[in-house]
């Protein structure tokens, strides 16, 4: 294909460029999944803490939604992702959010498109945003990360250009920073990826003065990345909340998204791997010992904690694009056809008449869908049990599950326990956990130390089986989703049954 190095000059015509039209799919996809986006239990607290954060101008220090950890230190890290969230949902409900988380992985996969298009050929591009998209896809929900993407993109592709160019990245790109940290907890990622860069940098300048140069200038811009991440009103605390959540063994061991990444199924983490592998073994391909030491840390924190698949997915294409790209150029073909021509026309800036058709394609796709049916999946939402709960008027201290906990702070019922594991503690999570997987035998003792009136758990609860013979407790309600067990002397209702 034609080399697209000097392809830079926007074209007139109506026909949108890569970077729009990737984006344009990938928004398409994100909709189309609908409901998966928000298989997630934790999307209830964030909306419900972005309309807190709103109506009161201010952002939370304290818990407002437990009564187990009422008034204890919480860090709202997330708190401009959950405003965002809030205002989506306010705006156009279900739709609204999943509209939203579809604009941000669409504009992160544009900027990445864009960035690969400086190194490589446009087949090349499309593969390699292709792979960042398939590592991104198990984590794709519309959660604050999402929210957070295009600036992490924007941030390492900022950084491996200039390390490319074997320059310092300028410092207006310290600015990143303000709004990443009151995003996501990621932020320290970015940092540590410009260390990283930085380490190389020194590593492999060749003479002393390049060695103190370089030292100079990513120190310059460390310091002011450093400077930037403190723009937030969780102050230090936005250091610290990663490192203390890092240290809960339990709740990584057993929360699913920090779990490692089990290859005996099937996982995109392992396609990318075997097609990382194909790759080296067909191209032949030569990097930089840096940028391989870098890429397999991302992998081995990839497999470690399958979460972190989309930091390895937009991180590993950008930097091995400029190092790989001079060997790949022999691969593209030396031809000059009609598809060559069309494929390095589509790598130009698209300009202003395609970005806005791609817009109007976009209003038209987010259109249609907005007028299809939608609502989070029933796994996390267990509506009927609590409106069971609601019509017995059963009052009191409720022993929910974890999953649950979103839920009921979306409809105003404060919960023993919620996915703010990092506010509870791993002790405290850990003893819920045990209690009601009748690990402990502390299940009894549980529910008299809370002075709890209800419980509200999956059916395939151990705890369910405890609670039907326990003196005291009869099943209120039970359905595929939730049973619920109330104190004898809380209703004296018939129980109910869906199942």
């Amino acid at each position: 294909m034609t080399s697209i190095g000097t392809l830079s000059q926007p074209r007139a015509r109506l026909a949108p460029s890569w970077p729009l039209a990737v984006g344009a799919l990938v928004f398409a996809v994100t909709l189309a999944l609908g409901p998966r986006d928000l298989a997630d239990p934790d999307i209830y607290f964030h909306i419900v803490t972005g309309r807190w954060i709103i109506a009161h101008g201010a952002v939370p220090h304290a818990d407002l939604f437990s009564f187990t950890m009422r008034g204890a230190p919480w860090v709202a890290h997330e708190w401009l992702a959950e405003v965002i969230m809030a205002l989506a949902y306010v705006g156009l409900g279900w739709h609204g959010l999943v509209i939203a988380a579809g604009l941000a992985v669409a504009t992160a996969m544009a900027v990445l498109v864009r960035a690969l298009l400086r190194s490589l050929d446009p087949a090349h591009a499309l593969v390699a945003a292709g792979t960042a998209f398939l590592l991104l896809l198990p984590h794709l929900l519309a959660r604050p990360h999402l929210f957070a993407l295009p600036v992490m993109v924007a941030w390492i592709a900022c950084l491996t250009a200039a390390r490319d160019r074997e320059r310092p990245p300028p410092l207006g790109a310290a600015l990143l920073m303000v709004p990443w940290v009151n995003l996501h907890a990621s932020f320290l990622f970015g940092l540590a990826f410009a260390a990283m860069l930085m380490g190389e940098a020194v590593l492999l300048a060749t003479t002393r003065e390049q060695r103190l140069a370089a030292l100079r200038g990513w120190a310059g811009f460390m310091a002011a990345a450093v400077l930037a991440s403190f723009v937030t009103p969780n102050g230090f605390e936005a250091y610290l909340l990663p490192y203390r959540l890092l240290h809960m063994q339990y709740v990584l061991a057993n929360l699913i998204e920090w779990q490692n990444t089990k290859l005996g199924a099937f996982q995109p983490l392992e396609v990318w791997l075997l097609l990382v592998l194909l790759a080296g073994f067909t191209l032949r391909l030569r990097l930089p010992p840096t940028r391989i030491a870098i890429v397999l840390l991302l992998a081995h924190m990839a497999l470690a904690h399958w979460r972190y698949g989309e930091l390895l997915g937009f991180s590993a294409p950008l930097l091995i694009a400029a190092p790989a790209a001079t060997q790949l150029g022999r691969f593209s073909g030396t031809t000059s056809s009609a598809f060559d021509h069309w494929m390095s026309d589509m790598a130009r800036p698209g300009g202003f008449r395609g970005a806005a058709i791609t817009a109007l394609i976009m209003v038209a796709v987010a259109g249609t869908f907005s007028t299809s049916a939608l609502q989070p999946p029933d796994l996390f939402r267990p509506a009927a049990a609590i409106e069971a709960v609601r019509d017995h008027r059963v009052e009191g201290p409720v022993l929910n599950d974890y999953n649950f906990g979103g839920y009921l702070i979306f409809v105003g019922i404060p919960t023993f326990i919620d996915g703010r594991a990092d506010m509870y503690g791993d002790r405290f999570v850990k003893r819920e956990s045990d209690a009601v997987d009748l690990h402990s035998g502390d299940l009894p003792a549980l529910l008299d130390e809370f002075h709890i009136a209800w419980t509200l758990l999956p059916p395939d609860s151990r705890a369910v089986v405890l609670l039907d013979h326990l003196p005291g407790w009869h099943r209120l309600y039970a359905d595929s989703i939730a049973v619920v067990h109330a104190r004898s002397a809380s209703s004296n209702a018939e129980p109910q049954s869906k199942l």
